[in-house]
């Protein structure tokens, strides 16, 4: 597999990739060194643990490698390895809406309220501009009065719902049977802004879960299997763990000050519970998702051939012209906009490149896609054929995306 026409070298390289990886793979090894060695960094600095790196171009992967950190706790990545995405999901969720709204069972500017009955009276957080109060995330106001605005489809989708992440949900998702009844609990939560009005992240494509369902007469993660997975041959992906699968799954680095440790199950706190269990969790939209690199290759590939897979069309390229169009800015003109994204605009959730300088990229515009909590990240170049996909599991500081991206680039 590779490509290198000195003996020495060769055997250099073999020998390296037999101790370090699990499963290496690139078309010239001398070409991609930079990604190893970023990959390699990322657990000397204690940002991951085990990780694994994809790049896509043309039609084929060009390089693929499984660092493997060998820690005490940790494990060693293989094919079938399961990673939590946490926010990846929401595009997987916000594909799935989109092809509702192909088939006419959902409009952009349907009100919410439609589909979950509950949302036809939510409460919004009083705002002074005088005293705008920000205190937290989405800032806090215990002041409230019923909102004046409808919320609207398009909002769940660009981020502009109103909704944050109650302090609550991830205890009220273990504790409801299923998406109508959280969707019941959450809708006593007041916005932290009008929909429509302000970019905040939060659960929104969880509630369009719901949706999903009542477009589409079945369970969201049934919905998902029907309408996305099985076409796309994601036969590890889902939301569920059961007995054979949860020993696949990797386990949670933590790393800061000085707590470094792995915790098997992935709970760390209330804010970010999630049990994978079918009997004790419902199905999140904008969280929920398990899956392995090469099942989540397959969505991004779908995605980089323009909504084909395999010869068989997934999305219309209209929907994901829709899903990259500009919703909203990025940071600071959306005051809650990411900070470690700047030059970025927000499509119906999707990060998507508008000006390269601001963070020094050598990647072109266009480039779009999404991270996840636990330090996960995918894009999407339309204009050079290329994905790139990094899968890990921790909780520590945030991924180097511009060091990464470029790093990336300068190969090709």
């Amino acid at each position: 597999m590779y490509f290198i026409k000195k003996p020495m070298k060769l055997l250099k390289i073999f020998v390296v990739s037999i101790l370090l990886n699990t499963n290496f793979y690139a078309q010239n090894s001398a070409e991609f060194k930079n990604l190893i060695d970023f990959q390699k960094k990322l657990i000397d600095k204690k940002i991951t643990a085990s990780n694994e790196l994809i790049i896509y171009k043309d039609n084929k992967i060009v390089y693929k490698n499984a660092q493997n950190s060998f820690k005490n706790g940790d494990k060693e990545i293989t094919s079938e390895t399961l990673f939590p995405i946490w926010s990846m999901s929401k595009v997987v969720t916000t594909i799935g809406i989109l092809q509702l709204i192909e088939k006419g069972l959902v409009n952009l500017n349907d009100p919410v309220s439609k589909y979950i009955p509950s949302f036809a009276s939510l409460n919004c957080m009083f705002l002074d501009p005088k005293d705008p109060k920000i205190d937290g995330y989405g800032r806090n106001d215990p002041r409230i009065y019923k909102c004046k605005n409808e919320m609207k489809i398009v909002h769940l989708m660009s981020h502009r719902s109103g909704f944050s992440t109650p302090e609550n949900f991830y205890v009220d998702a273990l504790r409801a049977d299923d998406l109508e009844e959280l969707m019941e609990i959450i809708s006593a939560e007041p916005l932290h802004y009008e929909p429509g009005t302000k970019y905040l992240y939060g659960i929104s494509q969880s509630i369009l879960g719901r949706v999903a369902e009542v477009a589409s007469g079945k369970s969201f993660d049934i919905f998902l299997k029907e309408s996305l997975f099985d076409p796309l041959e994601m036969n590890r992906t889902g939301f569920y763990l059961d007995k054979k699968t949860k020993k696949l799954l990797q386990p949670l680095y933590v790393s800061g000050g000085n707590l470094e440790g792995f915790n098997e199950d992935g709970i760390t706190r209330i804010g970010n519970m999630m049990t994978y269990h079918k009997d004790s969790q419902t199905p999140l939209g904008a969280e929920g998702v398990l899956t392995t690199s090469g099942d989540f290759s397959n969505f991004c590939e779908m995605l980089v051939n323009n909504g084909n897979f395999k010869g068989k069309k997934i999305l219309d390229p209209e929907s994901i012209g829709l899903m990259t169009s500009k919703f909203s800015e990025g940071y600071p003109e959306e005051y809650w906009g990411e900070q470690y994204f700047l030059g970025f605009y927000k499509g119906l959730s999707v990060y998507v490149l508008e000006d390269p300088n601001k963070m020094n990229l050598f990647a072109p515009k266009g480039i779009y896609g999404w991270s996840g909590l636990q330090n996960t990240f995918f894009w999407i170049d339309p204009k050079n054929s290329i994905y790139g996909i990094l899968l890990s599991r921790s909780m520590s500081s945030g991924l180097p995306y511009e060091e990464l991206l470029n790093n990336t680039y300068e190969n090709f």
